[in-house]
């Protein structure tokens, strides 16, 4: 808790294993094969202890992002950054969504 009595929410750190995720979590394609689950922004594989948090792979595409995305313009393009992960808005089947990309900001 902060000092002004309210709770910071913080992205779930890769490795930690809980044994549940919320009911909300989304099931997310990575590749043809591979099965996420998405909650808050942190992504969640099933174990034999539970779920745990894995790194966001590029290409995966989900439906929302949580609050406190930051807007990045690189070149022409704009990302939503949440993290260190970068997103692209697109269109699919005409529904809003965010894919994952792989972005190198020019230092």
């Amino acid at each position: 808790m902060s000092s002004s009595g309210r709770y910071t929410v913080v992205q779930a750190p890769v490795g930690a294993t809980v044994e549940t995720i919320p009911k909300e979590s989304e099931v997310v394609q990575v590749n043809e094969t591979t099965n996420k689950y998405y909650y808050g922004g942190a992504y969640y594989e099933k174990s034999d202890e539970g779920y745990t948090v894995v790194p966001a792979t590029a290409c995966t595409i989900v439906p929302n992002l949580p609050e406190g995305g930051e807007d990045v313009k690189i070149g022409d393009q704009t990302y939503v950054k949440f993290g260190e992960t970068y997103y692209q808005p697109i269109q699919l089947d005409g529904e809003n969504m965010y894919e994952i990309v792989d972005v190198r900001e020019e230092e």
